[in-house]
């Protein structure tokens, strides 16, 4: 859990060398203005999707009027399904007022963007995922934002991504600040914070990895609040993420502040079927299970299968290796204490149950010390 990524998955290659988002990599490239002016009797032919809680007005119909004239007459500037406004007429941020001043006002000066819908936001992290073979360091990332929290402070708020001290400099997340949020910056740059924030956007990309990766499909919940200064973040470091070379009760005295069962403590390990370890992040060297992008149950199988002999890596850690897969002393303590080795059997025995009780643990996991959230983007 401490390591859990693949990166990088073509060595040589920048961790910046990632796809072209939706609409262009750029925001000259995304964005366009829209000038519009209604005469009396003319309908605006514009129909948006109004949320309260978000900041821009999705595009959903153009059904004739002067919208659809100024798509005739500006082909190089055309509206289109899935665009989004961003201003109206000076204002933004505020749809409620945009809004309004769609309906109201004569002359209409709109910014727009191309392609800024949920949507795209999916798609384009499918892209990345596909493209970087970053599933497992996108997981990690929302693990490690989220599991700071300790029953009484830290919560998932991005704050890793502010310099200065704070989460970006504990040594538990060494790699995150350096390769994670490097890979989601084309991403962040254009969705944040105009449809979604940094915390959010986290968790959602860790949904999307393990889904591309053959897991389940788990629900995310919109409405985490960014961190604006590395002091938003959790207090200190002790304590809050599981030590690779530790035991069950190490395991139990992380997660049991934070509100979990052995069998959430379980479940939530499973994710170590993705994933690999690196000497230089962690003191740990390498994969968990043979195919390292791939979201299933093997990571249980093997335990319980394989014949696992302890090492001592480089860097004076000991772990397990069987082949070419490795454990750690947290992972063999899945099987060596009886509560937990109830879990893994049932796990290895049925892929089904592992991913039911694996979304239940990780939406708890993504959602620590949040308040209301929302369903919708």
């Amino acid at each position: 859990m401490p390591a859990m990524e693949s990166w990088p998955a073509n060595p040589g290659k920048s961790a910046l060398d990632v796809p072209t988002v939706s609409g262009g990599n750029t925001a000259m490239e995304r964005t366009y203005k829209v000038r519009l002016v209604k005469k009396e009797g003319q309908k605006l032919g514009l129909d948006v999707d109004y949320m309260a809680e978000r900041s821009v007005l999705p595009i959903l119909v153009i059904s004739g009027g002067i919208a659809e004239q100024w798509n005739k007459q500006h082909p190089e500037r055309k509206m289109n399904t899935g665009d989004s406004i961003t201003e109206v007429n000076g204002i933004k941020g505020n749809v409620a007022l945009m809004l309004e001043k769609c309906k109201a006002d004569q002359t209409l000066e709109l910014t727009v963007c191309k392609c800024l819908t949920y949507g795209h936001l999916v798609a384009d992290l499918e892209k990345l995922m596909l493209v970087k073979g970053c599933g497992p360091i996108m997981i990690r990332l929302s693990w490690h934002d989220a599991g700071v929290f300790n029953g009484s402070d830290g919560c998932p708020n991005a704050a890793m991504r502010l310099a200065g001290g704070g989460e970006h400099a504990f040594g538990a997340n060494a790699g995150l600040p350096q390769v994670a949020i490097p890979l989601l910056q084309a991403i962040s740059d254009k969705y944040v914070p105009k449809l979604i924030s940094h915390s959010d956007l986290w968790a959602l990309a860790a949904n999307v990895a393990i889904k591309v990766m053959g897991g389940p499909d788990i629900v995310t919940h919109f409405g985490r609040m960014d961190a604006q200064s590395p002091s938003d973040g959790a207090t200190s470091a002790e304590g809050r993420l599981p030590d690779g070379d530790k035991d069950a009760q190490h395991l139990r005295d992380i997660f049991r502040p934070k509100g979990f069962s052995d069998k959430d403590i379980v479940a939530l390990s499973g994710a170590h079927t993705v994933g690999a370890c690196h000497a230089d992040r962690s003191g740990f060297e390498g994969p968990w299970t043979a195919d390292k992008l791939k979201f299933d149950n093997s990571y249980f199988q093997d335990l319980l299968n394989k014949n696992w002999t302890m090492e001592t890596v480089k860097s004076g850690n000991k772990q397990y290796r069987s082949g070419k897969e490795m454990m750690l002393t947290t992972d063999m303590a899945l099987v060596e204490d009886p509560k937990f080795k109830e879990y893994v059997m049932k796990y290895a025995a049925n892929q089904t149950a592992f991913f039911d009780d694996y979304k239940e643990a990780w939406v708890k996991l993504q959602e620590l010390g949040c308040g209301q959230l929302r369903d919708i983007l």
